[in-house]
């Protein structure tokens, strides 16, 4: 099964210019934790709830000055529609990241998917193992 068949095909992007209000609030609107961010129709980073509270809230920022462009993820880790279900959760589980952009051939953003969008067509076995990997202790610390 390929990622196509199981992301969620609303992805809406995000200028960098966003404040973290206006971010936070797509967020709470849309009944999402994580958005793209991108400019001149490429990807230049994510976003998600806890980068909002943890690189901008506890930081001190003010949440109606400081843009996302400022606190975002600027290391785009992405997927092709066209990739095994199987291989992006464990990429995903590598790179520990719960959610990630999907693009197509022309590399142009088509949606998102995250471990719970997969989860329901993994093994339990993979599904475990993938989640362990997400949710391990960052290696990087």
């Amino acid at each position: 099964m390929n990622i196509k068949d199981v992301m969620n095909p609303k992805a809406d992007v995000i200028s960098p210019s966003t404040t973290l209000k206006e971010a936070a609030e797509k967020m709470e609107r849309d009944g999402v934790g994580f958005l793209p961010v991108g400019e001149n129709d490429e990807l230049k980073g994510t976003v998600t709830d806890r980068d909002i509270v943890v690189r901008g809230v506890c930081k001190g920022k003010d949440v109606n000055s400081t843009s996302v462009g400022d606190i975002m993820t600027g290391q785009v880790l992405y997927c092709q529609e066209s990739q095994d279900v199987d291989d992006v959760a464990r990429n995903m589980s590598e790179q520990q990241v719960r959610r990630m952009p999907v693009v197509d051939d022309n590399k142009r953003l088509v949606g998102v998917v995250s471990i719970g969008d997969m989860a329901q067509h993994l093994s339990a076995d993979v599904a475990g193992r993938i989640l362990k990997g997400v949710t391990a202790e960052s290696r990087a610390a």
